[in-house]
């Protein structure tokens, strides 16, 4: 029984040790430390500013004029006429109102554009926790079984000493040292895996890609729940929820805005403009003008402009339809996916791992005493480790398809 006893104790030798890290701090890291997630908030705050600037009028005017003085010279003190000027340009009434709604629009399109990347970078984490919770999880599996190989191994080499071995058993030895040098490929296959899935999970978190990341493998035993996820009404009744199809909504209001303003550009402006005129002889007086611009006499102008607009409607429109139809495809498809993974995981602890266990532990018993041959010693070996990498697949399954349900709602 020594064999099981050593088999036992190397899945207790391989707990991960130390600070482990929760798929909850690897989602507060990169809300809080995520560069690209920084980079589209300060995108966001800067429109939400310049939709304050659009608000404006344009600078008012102040000049100064000395007019016939004499010729050659600059003798600006001899001026007969000398002029204060002020000017106003006016815009026509509605007109700044059409241009801060306009801009108020795009800083809403890009404080959804930013949740929108907060979601997909959250979406992308999650993706490499998964990877590396899977790497890490199988890579104990490959060295129990590699243990287990070098302890049949060390009980046919006994066997052959002594002469209880026949002529399937004495391949024993060379098969089971090649089927662990095969466990030992995949694992070193495995850890360039679990050194990718750290890298670039540590990229997303914000933090250098050489950073030690450690992840417990408890989180395997049943993939996390969230709730409401794999319930479809949202798709009816919450939708415009989605980060996508919020930025696409958003996007067509800003389109909308920009036709409504691009309208307004046959609107004319106002220019008012006083000037106070002193004379050389001591006179005063004044000057008053007031223009208006004529817009439409270049009809082509403005009214091409309004095309332009109008169709950036239609297209936004459109490109809102496909994307509410592509996240509704993208939900129901997963939301299938999720409730198939789970119906499997627990088909997979009910049934399948005890049974592997246990096939395991006889296959093991079975060749020390003699009752059960090399080869089906081997295949126990290799279907105890075939399952639990497959239930560790199915369980990671689970966790992505959360993922993929959560950024389509953002959550």
């Amino acid at each position: 029984m020594w064999i099981v006893v050593l088999f036992l104790w190397a899945g207790m030798g391989n707990a991960a040790t130390g600070n482990t890290l929760s798929l909850v701090d690897v989602e507060k890291a990169v809300q809080a430390r995520n560069p690209a997630v920084l980079s589209a908030q300060a995108r966001a705050s800067s429109a939400r500013g310049m939709a304050l600037a659009s608000a404006g009028w344009p600078a008012p005017g102040l000049g100064v004029t000395r007019e016939d003085f004499p010729r050659p010279g600059f003798a600006l003190n001899e001026a007969e006429r000398k002029s204060l000027v002020v000017s106003q340009e006016i815009p026509f009434p509605g007109k700044t109102f059409l241009s801060w709604h306009a801009s108020s629009a795009e800083a809403e399109k890009m404080e959804a554009a930013a949740r929108m990347v907060l979601q997909e970078q959250l979406f992308m984490a999650r993706q490499m926790y998964w990877d590396l919770v899977v790497a890490t999880e199988s890579e104990k599996y490959f060295v129990r079984a590699s243990e287990v190989m070098d302890g049949l191994v060390v009980l046919s080499e006994k066997r052959s000493r002594f002469g209880q071995s026949g002529r399937m058993e004495q391949l024993m030895t060379p098969m089971a040292r090649m089927e662990k040098a095969g466990l030992e490929i995949s694992r070193l296959d495995l850890a360039q895996e679990k050194l990718e899935a750290r890298s670039a999970l540590n990229e997303l978190m914000g933090e250098d890609p050489g950073n030690e990341l450690t992840v417990s493998s408890s989180v395997m035993a049943r993939a996390p729940e969230v709730p409401g996820l794999e319930d479809s009404t949202w798709l009816d009744s919450g939708i415009n929820d989605s980060p996508a199809v919020a930025f696409a909504l958003k996007d067509l209001k800003t389109m909308q805005a920009r036709r409504a303003q691009s309208r307004a550009g046959w609107l004319p402006d106002i220019m008012l403009e006083y000037s106070a005129v002193d004379m050389k002889d001591g006179g005063k007086t004044g000057m008053a003008m007031a223009k208006l611009s004529l817009p439409f006499i270049w009809f082509w102008k403005p009214l091409g402009e309004n095309r332009a607009a109008s169709g950036e409607v239609q297209a936004s429109t459109a490109e809102l339809d496909k994307t509410r139809l592509e996240v509704r495809r993208l939900a129901l498809i997963e939301i299938a996916r999720l409730g198939l993974a789970r119906r499997q995981e627990e088909i997979f602890n009910n049934d399948v791992l005890p049974q592997a266990d246990r096939a395991l532990d006889l296959a093991v018993t079975g060749y020390q005493s003699g009752s059960t041959g090399p080869a089906d010693a081997l295949t126990a070996v290799r279907s105890w480790l075939s399952m639990n990498l497959e239930k560790t697949m199915i369980t990671a399954q689970i966790g992505r398809s959360t993922a993929v349900l959560a950024r389509l709602r953002g959550k």
